[in-house]
Parts: C-alpha cells; sequence; structure tokens
C-alpha cells in the first residue's frame, strides 16, 4: 500500500542578542492544524476582497510565541500559553523546486523580558483571541447566533468573519467552528468540533454560553526552551512544504 504525503511545516530559529547570533537551531517539524487543514479546503469558497485575498497562505503570515511545554497536537486551536509578545508578520516566499514546492514565512519578534520560549505558532490573524458578540443566544449543527449584531456580513467580496475560529467555552466539552459566512449576528460552520479530540462535539452553542473568537491557527510547535532576556530577538523561518505524487 502506498504511504499517504502529507504537508509537513519545518521551524528554524535565529537567536540574537545585542546584534549578534547566539544561538541558531532547527527545531524540526511541526504538526499541521486540523483547523489549518480545513481551511485550505475551502480555499475554494472564501470571499475575495478587492483590498487583499483572504486565502489561508496568503493569511497565514502572522508568528507568535508562548511558554506551554504540552506536545503541539493536530486538535490545537490557539498556543497553551502566549507570552503576549505581539504577533509578527512574517515576509511570506514560495521555494519551487523539482517535484518539490514549500510556502515559506520569516518574521523576527522582539522580546521585551526574560522568558523561556517553547511555543510556536502561525496565524491568520494578529488578534489570539476576541470576544465580540459573547454570549451566544442560539446555536444550530451548523451555525451560531450571537447577542446583538456586531459583525460585518460576509459576501463574496467582504470578508466578515470568514477565516475565524468561533470557540464554546461554556460546554462541559469546549468545542468550536470555523466561520464559512456570516450576517451580522449568525456564523455559519461546516461543523462544531471538540477541542479535546477533534471529534463531532455532538453539542450546539446554547443560550448564554461565552464564546471566543481566534484565527486559524495553521501549525503549532513545542520544543525545548529558548531563554530570552529583554532586548532580545528571535528570527523564526516556517517553511510548509506541499508534497506532490500522494
Amino acid at each position: 500500500m502506498k504511504s499517504i504525503v502529507r504537508p509537513v511545516g519545518h521551524v528554524w530559529v535565529a537567536h540574537y542578542r545585542l546584534g549578534k547570533i547566539i544561538d541558531k537551531r532547527d527545531l524540526g517539524i511541526g504538526v499541521v492544524t486540523n483547523v489549518g487543514v480545513m481551511a485550505m479546503a475551502n480555499d475554494f469558497a472564501w470571499a475575495a476582497p478587492s483590498g487583499a485575498p483572504i486565502n489561508t497562505l496568503a493569511l497565514a503570515k502572522w508568528v507568535a510565541t508562548g511558554t506551554g511545554t504540552t506536545p503541539a497536537a493536530a486538535t490545537d486551536i490557539a498556543l497553551q500559553a502566549w507570552d503576549s509578545i505581539s504577533p509578527v508578520s512574517g515576509t511570506q516566499s514560495l521555494l519551487s523546486a523539482a517535484n518539490v514546492q514549500a510556502y515559506r514565512v520569516v518574521a523576527t519578534v522582539n522580546y521585551t523580558g526574560t522568558e523561556a520560549v517553547t511555543e510556536f505558532g502561525l496565524f491568520t490573524d494578529s488578534t489570539l483571541s476576541a470576544t465580540t458578540g459573547t454570549p451566544w443566544t442560539a446555536g444550530s449543527a451548523t451555525s451560531g447566533t450571537a447577542t446583538g449584531t456586531p459583525y460585518t456580513p460576509s459576501s463574496s467580496t467582504v470578508q466578515g468573519q470568514e477565516q475565524h475560529i468561533f470557540e464554546d467555552t461554556t460546554a462541559a466539552s469546549p468545542f468550536y467552528g470555523l466561520c464559512v459566512g456570516n450576517t451580522s449576528s449568525i456564523i455559519s460552520v461546516p461543523a462544531w468540533y471538540k477541542i479535546a479530540d477533534g471529534t463531532a462535539a455532538g453539542a450546539v452553542p446554547q443560550s448564554g454560553d461565552a464564546l471566543v473568537i481566534r484565527p486559524v491557527m495553521l501549525d503549532h510547535k513545542t520544543f525545548s526552551a529558548i531563554n530570552v532576556s529583554s532586548g532580545d530577538s528571535i528570527q523564526w523561518t516556517y517553511t510548509l512544504t506541499l508534497p506532490s505524487g500522494s
């Protein structure tokens, strides 16, 4: 039986102090997430704003870091312990070679204090968490209704809340859905999935449930600590290889 060829994300770092490299590491392969793959699979249907595309790889340029130590999993939708350093927009490029194509992002994060950096995440937006429209007022297997009319409706040319995750944080088993379209108050999702294991949620948003809006995290990586001090910076190089032949 032929093995399945999967997209592979790889992370490299260069740690700078006082303008000089003090460490370079190959952190190895990250974990391309379930929701990241879902977002890419829906690239044919995302809105096409006149200003900028919102295809998944076009948006997946925001690098953020954290201090969580639990091994990354495909079911992850957020950093375990964001370090509160603002996400940085990276420089995007295509790496093209015979039979191997890859997407690359290079971003430099500047640190303002002492910490042990142990997490990397690649996101589709710079705002990692928002609560606009909380709480839910109703829900169905493919929708959730927010309080009031806080959202810009999506269309073929308007992003609205598309390419964002809506998480129900009140349920006994928290779950999320990827917004694929919305009105001013109702978001549409393909389905709701448990955060714990990625299976069908078996639940829908209930009136009064709290909601959190997150960007899509395309890739997540945890690793042994990189100890930074105030004024240090880390240049992150992420490469997503998309092999052919599967």
